[in-house]
């Protein structure tokens, strides 16, 4: 065993070679909700945060020790990914019993995982370790640790409930013999209650911490209802396959599992059917807002099938073409050209334009002032070192579009009015982008855009596309 290690810290450095030398997004997001939840912001009463809370919570721990720097997120991505890569590793090998095929699958999703938008750290890619130890604990019957994992997943975003549920109806009906049999010997620890354990773990110090911060309904708005029934309404909201090249490559991703249709025997294993579940489940998860940095975890559960695939067949001329081609189509249509355009590039939302941006905003706005930023990356308050006002939003039209929602930002804004203590002194606002008025970069929310305009003084182009505005005088009485 230990030779098969050996070269699976092989391959470890091959990705991690890939990661640090392809084109890193630093989401804005990954780097503003920490550094406000660190500054007092409470996260769901003081600025506007659409996912559970535990990888912001995560991120400000490790902020707060490390400092916020674009190294501390990226050894964050690359840990949560190469964490991926061993769960990958050890279910393949629990399924096939193979050690080989289990290097090929986790060799298979080196060579796929970078180059399909995946140097980098969101949400979906943050769940991808919790739901893979779940499904290993599931595999090995350990009930309470899988339902404890796939809780972690949930905590961090809320489709991954959608795994919880297949994981528990999987015990419950497919597997009920050997669930129940676990149930029998193991007590508590193994039968459905304590599946569901993990959910009071992380959720019962959730709803206390809520409730003491009075930001409950703010927190079932903003994780569950507006997502459910809201966001879908905003016409730029939804996402599907935007082009050939992306239909192009997930038809080549899929061609393999045509032989598993052929061979439909290979699936009978009870073990099998989950993967395929939680693939399943993982492209209704990536709906409505379909990208490839979204479609990661159906990444993960996909290379594991082509691995149950490697272990069930006869290598012959056949098989051999039905890995050989899709991987040529596949050097062609992603490798070549994401080498092309992003080897040796610099962060996106983290590059040189950004730094200067940042300077010039510390250089005009004092440490102890607010400013607000609209149209621009949050990220530019942390690498700034400077406060939004509360209560603070992304200028995303799918959230400030929701009735009210407007009223209530500028309702708390203009609390601060009598003494302006807690406004911003400057506004720092980028002219919209040509385009549909819900398009990224074009959308202006007008009711926070007739507000600034009425508290605010335009006063110079800062930089090209950039207008910094000044808060008018109080008019004394």
């Amino acid at each position: 065993m230990n030779k098969f290690w050996f070269w699976i810290v092989i391959l470890l450095g091959i990705h991690l070679f890939f990661l640090i030398n392809l084109q890193f997004t630093a989401w804005p997001e990954m780097l503003a909700y920490p550094y406000l939840r660190e500054s007092q912001f409470l996260i769901y009463k003081d600025m506007i945060h659409p996912y559970p809370p535990l990888l912001t919570m995560v991120l400000s721990w490790f902020y707060y020790i490390l400092g916020h720097e674009l190294w501390v997120l990226k050894m964050l991505a690359w840990a949560v990914i190469l964490t991926s890569d061993i769960l990958i590793f050890l279910i393949t090998k629990q399924l096939t019993h193979n050690n080989i095929v289990a290097i090929l699958t986790l060799f298979i999703y080196i060579l796929l995982q970078p180059f399909l938008d995946g140097n980098m750290l969101w949400f979906d890619l943050a769940i991808i370790p919790p739901i893979l130890l779940g499904t290993l604990f599931i595999l090995r019957g350990n009930i309470f640790l899988a339902g404890l994992a796939l809780s972690v997943a949930i905590f961090i975003k809320q489709t991954a409930i959608i795994f919880f549920i297949l994981a528990f109806l999987y015990l419950i009906f497919i597997k009920r013999k050997s669930f129940n049999q676990l149930s029998a010997k193991g007590g508590w620890a193994s039968g459905p209650k304590s599946f569901l354990i993990g959910l009071l773990i992380f959720g019962i110090p959730l709803l206390i911490r809520l409730i003491q911060e009075g930001a409950l309904g703010d927190f079932i708005n903003w994780v569950i209802i507006y997502p459910l029934l809201w966001f879908g309404k905003f016409p730029g909201y939804l996402q599907s396959i935007s082009s050939k090249r992306e239909l192009i490559v997930l038809g080549i991703l899929f061609f393999p599992l045509a032989f598993l249709w052929r061979r439909r025997k290979i699936l009978k294993d009870k073990d099998s059917q989950l993967i395929l579940l939680f693939f399943l489940a993982s492209l209704i998860a990536i709906y409505p807002r379909f990208s490839f940095f979204h479609f990661q975890i159906a990444l993960a559960f996909l290379v594991i099938l082509y691995g149950i695939l490697l272990s069930k067949i006869k290598i012959s001329s056949s098989t051999i073409a039905y890995f050989l081609v899709p991987s040529a189509l596949l050097l062609f249509f992603v490798h070549r050209s994401v080498i092309t355009l992003e080897w040796g590039k610099e962060a996106r939302f983290y590059g040189r334009d950004e730094l200067a941006l940042a300077d010039l905003i510390s250089q005009r706005v004092a440490p102890a002032e607010k400013v607000f930023l609209l149209g621009l990356p949050a990220n530019l308050y942390v690498m700034s070192n400077r406060l939004p006002p509360k209560r603070w939003t992304d200028n995303f039209g799918w959230y400030l579009e929701i009735p009210g929602v407007q009223r209530e930002i500028i309702s708390r804004w203009e609390e601060n009015l009598p003494a302006q203590a807690g406004l911003p002194q400057f506004i720092f606002w980028r002219i919209p982008s040509q385009g549909n008025w819900f398009d990224l970069g074009t959308y202006q929310p007008q009711k926070i855009v007739k507000w600034i305009k009425d508290n605010y003084t335009k006063i110079e182009e800062v930089t090209p596309g950039i207008w910094l505005w000044e808060k008018k005088p109080v008019l004394s009485e």
